[in-house]
């Protein structure tokens, strides 16, 4: 069985649950975002714990010693998960749609850059991969969202979700916040399909950015989508155990 299958067989699951409680609906979406913010974040070196992390979206309690930006982080983060829930009842994806996530995600961070495609080369801090020229990004985004309009009916939406996430990284198009904007984008196609959310823990760092560099430097992202895959699996595993759906 490969992990295609395995995932439908998963989803085939859990849609067996549906429609869940709204009681259990709150209970499950307020643990599983904010381990998303905490780990999200992490990954991009914010210091909050998750238990500091909870405190600050959920209960609005200053963490001591830890900076504003810090905050800023967990806070903008969890209503870019709300903003993302929404529009995906809605919507597809779209450029105003990934401008003001990632607008959320920096505001009051970098009000300056926040939404706005850089007007500067960059470089990505260990990465050999040089993003496209500045000049060339809103290129890039057009074909970007041209990939998405041509696959978003045909590809398995577990692999369109992966390829976007790989996609907007590779080109870069933010002064900072790439990351975080594109798991909320593979977030939103995932929520689309009625998949929970995919939460990549800081702790596979390594593995995320290594699969995700072999992608950019040789044009091969199979890795980075079986690496994806195996997220969105243990994420649908998760969730079933919470159910009581266990094999």
């Amino acid at each position: 069985m490969n992990i295609l299958t395995e995932i439908n067989h998963l989803k085939e699951r859990l849609d067996a649950f549906r429609p869940l409680p709204p009681e259990q609906v709150r209970n499950l979406a307020e643990a599983y975002e904010v381990e998303y913010t905490y780990e999200s974040n992490r990954l991009e070196g914010n210091t909050l714990t998750l238990q500091e992390t909870t405190l600050v979206v959920l209960k609005g309690i200053t963490v001591g010693g830890k900076s504003m930006r810090e905050h800023l982080e967990a806070i903008n983060h969890q209503e870019a998960i709300a903003y993302l829930k929404e529009l995906a009842t809605q919507q597809g994806l779209n450029e105003r749609m990934v401008k003001e996530l990632h607008a959320l995600i920096l505001r009051g961070i970098d009000q300056k850059n926040a939404g706005i495609y850089r007007k500067i080369n960059v470089r990505i801090a260990g990465s050999r991969h040089l993003p496209p020229d500045a000049l060339q990004v809103n290129d890039h985004m057009q074909a970007y969202f041209a990939y998405y309009e041509g696959q978003k009916n045909s590809l398995h939406p577990l692999l369109l979700s992966a390829d976007l996430h790989q996609k907007l990284v590779h080109i870069h198009p933010f002064i900072d916040g790439n990351g975080r904007t594109a798991r909320l984008v593979m977030n939103f196609i995932l929520l689309q399909h009625g998949f929970p959310l995919a939460n990549i823990a800081a702790d596979k760092r390594l593995d995320y950015y290594s699969t995700l560099e072999i992608a950019h430097l040789q044009g091969d992202n199979e890795q980075f989508r079986n690496f994806i895959a195996q997220e969105v699996k243990l994420s649908l595993e998760s969730y079933l155990k919470v159910l009581g759906g266990r094999r």
